[in-house]
């Protein structure tokens, strides 16, 4: 009996501590016909952009160019000043102008690997690239010089927190489950046995889960990610300057539209996503490099969510092999827009759905590496969430 009253308490005691560690956590005629927006001056795009850039300092550096200066300090690259202790992931993205992109992507791969990193994925137009921390700003102004810049930006995630809440997690359920164990090797009772081990089981299946949360930080951590697009000079009447929505127009599959959300989230897309809470915009990523961002931009020009997805449909769908509406539900509100695979021999996905409220346009996107991966059952894990 004695014994019994021991799994109950550890159990109850598990999923309580598991539970608190997991929650710390207009038209234009003739041209092109989507719907009656109302006309208003289109905002630019949230993201740091800069044509014919040179290579950022320490104040350009974050998401948000008018980033307040108390934040200054958790946007700096990794060669810079920073607090110690801290776990930071970098980010960078750059669009480059380039005379052959055959010979920029060999100098990109040769550069990747002469400082330790490797190619993470290579695709027509973009090549993302993983870099030891260490170098980042190095390699990042490296590239800067290889091209025309048509944009850059960097972006820091501050991980420090999520990291040790996980590893306390970890630590609880290692904890747990061999207390479990001690349990299970003094008990003769074929009922008690039985439920010790069904809570091994759901314990070691958490700690799995765990783990991988785990790795992936570590990884995004030790190498920066640094995605470069690559845009041949004798095409550049065919880009995307001509799109007449700025936001559209710098989409980018690994990057938010947006630095800024203006909603409360509560989404959970499976255990084996880390979810960085922390960020002005929600993030999310796991282990194989499938990420979700939800971000928020003005309502500019103003449309509902349907003209959104019908724009994003007739701007973007020639750059795609293909592109399929798709309605995305999270809780009570209905997000709209196209679900794109890419061209490539061996094809990314990326999905952009819209929310309309009011002024504001709220903006999933969902990126995976896999253009065979099913997405369905993120999405099913997705609809379970809140959005208000």
């Amino acid at each position: 009996m004695k014994i019994y009253r021991k799994v109950l308490l550890l159990i109850s005691l598990s999923a309580a501590v598991l539970l608190a560690a997991g929650c710390s956590s207009g038209r234009n005629e003739g041209v092109y016909d989507y719907g009656e927006p109302s006309f208003a001056e289109s905002e630019a795009p949230a993201r740091l952009m800069k044509s014919e850039a040179a290579p950022l300092t320490a104040g350009d550096a974050g998401m948000n160019a008018a980033a307040p200066a108390e934040e200054a300090d958790s946007a700096a690259p990794p060669t810079e000043k920073k607090k110690p202790g801290r776990k930071r992931i970098y980010n960078g993205s750059i669009g480059l102008i380039v005379d052959k992109t055959e010979d920029s992507r060999r100098e990109l791969e040769n550069m990747t690997l002469l400082r330790g990193g490797y190619v993470e994925s290579s695709y027509s137009d973009y090549m993302v690239l993983r870099i030891p921390a260490e170098h980042f700003r190095e390699v990042f102004n490296s590239i800067l010089a290889m091209g025309k810049v048509r944009h850059q930006e960097i972006s820091t995630w501050d991980v420090t927190e999520q990291f040790a809440d996980t590893t306390r997690r970890l630590d609880t359920a290692l904890q747990t489950r061999e207390r479990l164990y001690a349990l299970l090797e003094r008990s003769t009772d074929a009922e008690e046995r039985a439920r010790i081990l069904r809570e091994i089981g759901r314990l070691s299946e958490e700690i799995e889960s765990v783990k991988q949360q785990l790795s992936m930080m570590e990884n995004r951590i030790a190498y920066s990610r640094i995605t470069v697009s690559l845009e041949p000079r004798l095409t550049q009447a065919d880009d995307r300057g001509s799109i007449p929505f700025d936001w559209i127009a710098w989409l980018d599959p690994l990057h938010p539209v947006s630095s800024r959300l203006k909603a409360r989230v509560k989404i959970n897309p499976g255990e084996t996503f880390a979810v960085f809470e922390k960020e002005r915009v929600y993030v999310a990523e796991d282990a194989e490099g499938t990420t979700l961002f939800l971000s928020s931009i003005d309502n500019n020009p103003r449309g509902d969510s349907l003209f959104w997805q019908k724009a994003l449909s007739f701007h973007l769908s020639d750059y795609y092999k293909s592109a399929e509406p798709v309605s995305i539900a999270i809780g009570d509100s209905e997000f709209l827009g196209i679900h794109f695979t890419s061209k490539d021999r061996e094809p990314y996905q990326y999905i952009t759905a819209v929310l309309e409220d009011g002024k504001t346009l709220h903006i999933l996107e969902i990126f995976s590496p896999d253009g065979g991966a099913d997405l369905t059952p993120l999405l099913k894990e997705i609809e379970k969430g809140e959005i208000r």
